[in-house]
């Protein structure tokens, strides 16, 4: 009978294939999520009842004729991954960012080859790979448990840049790697000719990447109103970038990183556009991680158990080891350079993506079985353990639950200018609404209109409410929500407050006129409450970086902000 299932399967096209791996993914993902597990897993281990090591019910030929979908997946993740790199964010966040990473990207690949290779015994090769493998973090998972814990704060800003650029670091080795291993290089060349492969594939790699970053900010800005024509324009980029990308013998995975990185960074509709797929981008994830469950090889399974084990505990060393050392030299507080390696646990897509990678490579099709089955085996064991370890290092940081709409939502790091340079009121002014455009990705029309509103206003009376506070306000003619941006001043500004003491703090706010009027007073309101303690703004004056000046109001924030729409 099951034979006779399996035959009829076999010989029909591929949507039915794809039909059972969708409704076989969501059958065993809702069973994961009632057993406390992510739903990845479940997706994996669907495909593997369905596919090659338990029922054979998809052929091998059906599943490479779906592969195009693995294409577009990555491509999706690949874009998700790109847009955590935001260039205005970093300036502030940069040199804590960098730390984690560095310190988790070596001491990850160190301790990972050295296990592999000396305990597991396999080859150079193969240790050289995994280990490269190893540097990568799984953004899908850490992205939906920072959405299921409700998580914001300075610890979610240093994950997500940090995942970002270890998943880049992670595919940029694993081509020198390959180039290494396909015989492409001499083993005697020297380190110049070993990486000008490398350098030419970057190249190759940004001038699609800008390119068809271009193109979809060009024409999904132009109708940026309606959703589908957005969507299309995304899965176009993909398709466009991937296909390209292939005909060119590259990891499409770094050019589509580049498209993310490009809209997040020059686009002031980056969020519209970077979401738009969320509603239909969970059926191409569960076609993913099932297709990469049905080709596990269980004759290597055995093989794989002990070194799979070896391999999570030396990554966690690495992660945790490497993430923490790195955030205690940067002279992050302890909340975050205690939980932030833990964090970083999950290994999911793209470790899966740079296997599939290894695929296309006839030179090392003898490995290929292996690696598919170690892979996916320690991503199993990382996609259980990970996002559990990574749910209660946000809630140890005491960051879960705090992405709840609120009245002021402008707080965050990337909206803060650390060190006001003007020394007068109107250069003040002047230089706040620049920075508020230039983090708003705002335009010289945004600016005008901001400028004449804020010094209208400061014609009537100053906006210095004393205690070292100024808050100015103006009026645009439209946007989205009341938004702003805050500076810091240690020497202090003549501001012609109320109480005529000199001015510290400036807090920019700038309201649509389409918002009601009386949000616009709560907003002033709760800042003023915020601001009334006396020892919070001591600190906040002698705060020497926008870290600090975020870390302090947001520990003011969580019992004195007004919640208002849970």
């Amino acid at each position: 009978m099951l034979e006779n299932i399996r035959e009829a399967i076999n010989s029909s096209n591929e949507l039915l294939s794809l039909s059972i791996l969708l409704i076989t993914g969501l059958i065993l993902g809702e069973l994961a999520k009632k057993i406390h597990l992510p739903r990845i897993t479940g997706y994996i281990f669907g495909g593997i009842i369905i596919g090659n090591p338990v029922l054979h019910l998809i052929s091998e030929h059906n599943m490479d004729r779906l592969g195009s979908i693995n294409l577009i997946a990555l491509g999706l993740m690949s874009i998700t991954i790109g847009a955590h790199l935001n260039f205005h964010k970093l300036k502030n966040s940069g040199k804590r960012v960098l730390a984690v990473s560095v310190g988790e990207i070596l001491l990850t690949f160190l301790t990972v080859f050295l296990a592999i290779f000396y305990l597991g015994g396999q080859s150079l090769r193969l240790s050289l790979m995994i280990a490269t493998i190893s540097i990568s973090t799984s953004p899908a998972a850490i992205v939906a448990v920072v959405k299921e814990t409700r998580s914001k704060g300075l610890f979610v800003n240093t994950l997500m840049p940090a995942v970002a650029i270890n998943n880049v670091v992670a595919i940029t080795i694993f081509g020198f790697v390959l180039s290494r291993m396909t015989g492409t290089n001499d083993i005697n060349s020297s380190y110049l000719v070993m990486l000008t492969p490398v350098f030419k594939e970057l190249i190759i790699d940004l001038i699609i990447g800008i390119s068809a970053g271009f193109m979809l900010k060009y024409f999904a800005e132009k109708n940026i109103n309606s959703d589908r024509h957005v969507l299309a324009m995304v899965f176009l980029a993909v398709m466009a970038t991937t296909g390209v990308s292939t005909i060119a013998r590259i990891n499409p995975m770094l050019p589509n990183m580049i498209v993310g990185m490009f809209i997040t960074n020059t686009s002031q509709f980056r969020s519209r556009i970077l979401t738009v797929f969320e509603e239909i981008e969970y059926l191409i994830v569960i076609v993913f991680f099932a297709l990469a469950g049905a080709h596990m090889d269980l004759g290597s399974l055995g093989n794989a158990g002990l070194l799979a084990v070896i391999y999570f505990l030396a990554r966690a060393f690495g992660k945790i080891g490497g993430a923490t050392t790195g955030a205690f030299l940067a002279k992050t507080p302890a909340r975050i350079y205690r939980f932030i390696g833990i964090s970083m646990i999950p290994q999911a897509g793209v470790a899966i993506g740079l296997v599939m990678l290894v695929g296309n490579i006839e030179e090392l099709n003898g490995i290929m079985n292996f690696l598919t089955t170690f892979i996916l085996a320690t991503v199993a064991i990382n996609e259980i353990i990970g996002p559990l370890a990574a749910k209660w290092a946000l809630t140890k940081c005491e960051e879960a639950g705090r992405d709840r709409p609120k009245l002021i939502e402008f707080i965050t790091e990337e909206f803060t200018l650390s060190k006001i340079k003007g020394t007068t009121k109107n250069e003040v002014i002047e230089e706040m609404i620049d920075f508020f455009v230039q983090s708003h990705k705002g335009t010289a029309e945004m600016k005008k209109e901001i400028m004449n509103s804020v010094m209208t206003r400061e014609a009537e009376s100053s906006t210095g409410i004393g205690h070292g506070i100024a808050i100015p306000h103006g009026v645009v003619k439209e946007g989205p929500i009341i938004c702003g941006a805050i500076g810091l001043s240690k020497e202090g500004i003549e501001y012609d407050s109320v109480d005529k003491k000199p001015v510290h703090l400036i807090v920019l706010i700038v309201t649509p006129q389409n918002h009601k009027a009386d949000m616009h007073l709560a907003v002033l309101a709760e800042i003023s409450k915020v601001l009334n303690s006396e020892s919070v703004r001591e600190q906040l004056f002698k705060s020497d970086s926008a870290f600090e000046i975020c870390d302090i109001i947001m520990k003011q924030e969580q019992g004195d902000f007004n919640y208002f729409l849970d």
